[in-house]
């Protein structure tokens, strides 16, 4: 049974998936990705798998580039490489913080590395601060593409504007 439902995501943001290159029979090998990424010392899992195998290598761009709180004027890569090579220790500071066992699955605003949970939440991390895009996979695809919400910060380091207002920090 698949992890992720397309089948709830918008017509907006299937649209853009469908112009990325994706569609819904799409696999590709994650072992390219994952492997090396091992190798540094993430473990993988059966989420952060399924979104590689089925939108790895693709550049999804936004639909709505005016966010509530934010630009939304980047795509979101599915490069888990970028995203993880040689940022094991970002990814052991998002697990200090939040808890939770993360896997890099691409780069989103500002090269920020983006994480999958195994249990489904999605942050975007990098230059000091932990942005939630989402609770599930599907939640972040509809921030990222469509800026559905407000951008929230979960945690910045002591010192750096917490940026939009909106979040905790």
């Amino acid at each position: 049974m698949p992890l992720i439902r397309f089948d709830s995501l918008s017509q907006a943001t299937l649209g853009a998936l469908a112009v990325s290159g994706w569609n819904p029979e799409r696999a590709v090998d994650a072992v390219q990705w994952v492997k090396p990424l091992e190798d540094e010392g993430y473990r993988i899992h059966p989420l952060a798998e399924e979104v590689i195998a089925k939108l790895g290598g693709l550049s999804v761009e936004p639909v709505n580039r005016v966010g509530f709180n934010f630009t939304n004027d980047e795509p979101y890569n599915f490069d888990p490489f970028a995203a993880g090579s040689g940022q094991r220790a970002l990814a052991v500071e998002v697990e200090r913080v939040l808890g939770g066992h993360y896997f890099p699955i691409g780069e989103w605003l500002s090269y920020s590395s983006v994480f999958v949970e195994e249990g489904g939440s999605v942050v975007a991390a990098g230059m000091g601060w932990i942005w939630d895009l989402g609770s599930t996979f599907e939640e972040s695809l509809e921030l990222a593409v469509c800026a559905t919400r407000p951008l929230l910060c979960l945690h910045s380091d002591p010192g750096l504007d917490p940026g939009p207002q909106d979040g905790p920090c």
